[in-house]
């Protein structure tokens, strides 16, 4: 047991200790008396032996224990103990003080360090507890008293433990500097215990995290009571007198026992956490399919640079159609993953996380590797189309990302015009500036530039006659609706006329019947996509698909 561990298990015993240590204590004052007595008196050498219960005593007892001890030491072998035995003669007044002055500087040196050395481990053992800027709780203080709660034995508790989270912690850092975060963190811990009074403990679990444990004997309140924590969180805070919004998110656990290990719960709170951040919502309850997805997420992403290497992933192509003339237009190269242990794994269980990741320039460096090698084999072949690639938000934020398509353009021999970038509305809002920068050195390259989703994302259209957009993609939400939502099919005939006055083409995908693709036709649109044309198609099959039709798609063979 080293020094620590002994100092500790002293503190918890230390009442039982001390109760046992009296008597002890008085036992061996007397008990060194008496030897010294009856060994001859002072003059001999056993009277050092009080140094024993002098020592004990400032260990025990600290600075008060060892004076006492000492004074006390000091009397019992001082006036009414001679220096010897056999002649009689008594000590002189001077030197038994003396002793006595001795013994107590030695209680006090004993005690002296014994209480600081109690005083620093319980310093030690607080900053191990706390966060030492806002003085609050931390995270091992919240496993501790996870691990000390117990369910109440004759009526039901609920126990909730909630993780809040500061989302544009970096925002703030950026314009007010890293102590905006403590200011916030403070009043946040102040706010959320006059929200729930006596019935929490707020800890600061993270930088930018506070945990809050919440007992409640009534779970019916748990949701009002969760209620005001968001409000609370909503309300500006003050920051050098400048009200300040944070924005924040709630992921929480409900138990009625502790039957996990205590990290188990704060795991669960933090996995609702993420799980709010990632769908937008301010609170989310912890359920074991979140673990279950965030572990299949992770597990999925985790193998995804093996699929790249591997050549587990492959591209499927989906024809676009003129719908004037028939004439296939082009095709949009679309990404599908047979993984040799969970089978086609949807592009719409990894593409979404690896968006969220630096992955997503892998994936789309291969996929646009594979569109020009396709490109390449299909022109042998006497398929001459053009092949759309999807390409995200981080791609146009990724320095090197123009010159990697044209370096790719370059490498395999391929035109401009043979390839189409679709982009989300979200990514041409991300950074403007750039955006346009980048959009254009590629148009300059000849390369179709498109904007998918059309509709959905943020509000562009101030943007539109900045941007080098040849075709507007309407999204196959609106597309889907048609013929019978009259809302749709205005917003769909908006863009069409939107379209057009701009010098642009539109796209409708998501066309799954006849019926449609004729309305398409009847309102102007330029070009449809969907499965009333054909469902996406490995190359080989879409090779076939496309001579067997000679470039052609007829609408009466839907």
């Amino acid at each position: 047991m080293n020094t620590t561990r002994l100092f500790e298990w002293l503190s918890l015993h230390m009442r039982t200790i001390r109760i046992a240590m009296v008597p002890i204590l008085v036992l061996l004052v007397f008990g060194v008396s008496a030897l010294v007595y009856v060994t001859g008196g002072v003059k001999f050498s056993y009277l050092h032996a009080m140094y024993l219960p002098i020592l004990m005593a400032g260990f025990v007892f600290g600075i008060r224990g060892g004076l006492l001890i000492g004074l006390l030491g000091g009397i019992a072998i001082g006036p009414f103990t001679p220096i010897n035995i056999v002649t009689g003669e008594m000590q002189a007044t001077l030197n038994w003080l003396y002793r006595t002055g001795f013994f107590m500087l030695v209680g006090l040196f004993s005690g002296a360090v014994s209480d600081s050395v109690r005083s620093y481990l319980r310093h030690l053992k607080w900053i191990a507890r706390h966060d030492a800027v806002t003085q609050l709780p931390n995270r091992t203080a919240l496993l501790h008293s996870l691990s000390a709660l117990s369910a109440g034995k004759d009526e039901p508790h609920s126990f909730v433990l909630a993780v809040i989270s500061l989302q544009n912690a970096m925002e703030l850092k950026c314009a007010f500097g890293f102590d905006v975060i403590e200011d916030i963190i403070r009043q946040s811990a102040t706010r959320y215990e006059n929200i729930l009074q006596h019935r929490t403990q707020v800890y600061r679990i993270d930088a930018e995290q506070i945990g809050i444990l919440i007992e409640n004997r009534s779970a019916q309140s748990i949701d009002t009571l969760l209620a005001q924590l968001i409000e609370g969180a909503r309300q500006p805070f003050q920051f050098n007198d400048i009200p300040v919004h944070a924005d924040s998110r709630l992921g929480y656990v409900t138990f009625n026992e502790v039957i996990h290990a205590p990290g188990v719960y704060l795991q669960r709170a933090e996995a609702a956490l993420v799980a709010a951040h990632e769908t937008g919502q301010d609170c989310i309850a912890y359920s074991p399919e979140i673990s279950t997805l965030s572990k299949e997420n992770l597990s999925v992403l985790g193998s995804l640079m093996n699929a790249i290497r591997e050549g587990q992933l492959s591209m499927h192509y989906q024809p676009k159609i003129d719908i004037r003339t028939g004439e296939i237009h082009s095709v949009e190269a679309l990404i599908r993953w047979n993984h040799p242990e969970r089978g086609n794994i949807p592009p719409v269980v990894f593409i979404p996380r690896a968006e969220q990741s630096t992955l997503i320039n892998l994936i789309t460096e291969f996929a646009l590797e594979q569109a020009m090698e396709q490109i390449v084999k299909w022109r042998e072949c006497g398929v001459d189309i053009p092949i759309a690639v999807n390409i995200s938000p981080r791609n146009l934020l990724w320095e090197g990302f123009t010159d990697l398509v044209l370096q790719l353009l370059q490498r395999h021999g391929v035109h401009g015009q043979s390839l189409e970038l679709e982009v989300t509305e979200g990514a041409l809002m991300t950074d403007m500036a750039r955006t346009i920068v980048e959009l254009t050195r590629l148009a300059d390259a000849k390369i179709t530039i498109s904007i998918d989703d059309f509709g959905t994302g943020y509000s562009s259209l101030q943007y539109l006659h900045q941007l080098p957009i040849s075709l507007i993609k309407i999204d196959q939400s609106f597309v889907r609706r048609l013929p019978n939502d009259q809302g749709a099919l205005h917003i769909v005939e908006a863009a069409v006329t939107l379209a057009h006055k701009m010098g642009m083409k539109t796209i409708a995908e998501g066309v799954e019947s006849e019926e449609v693709y004729k309305l398409l036709a009847d309102i102007g649109c330029d070009i449809a996509q969907g499965f009333a044309i054909s469902r996406p198609l490995p190359a080989a099959e879409f090779e076939k698909w496309y001579l067997q039709r000679e470039g052609k798609f007829l609408c009466s063979t839907v």
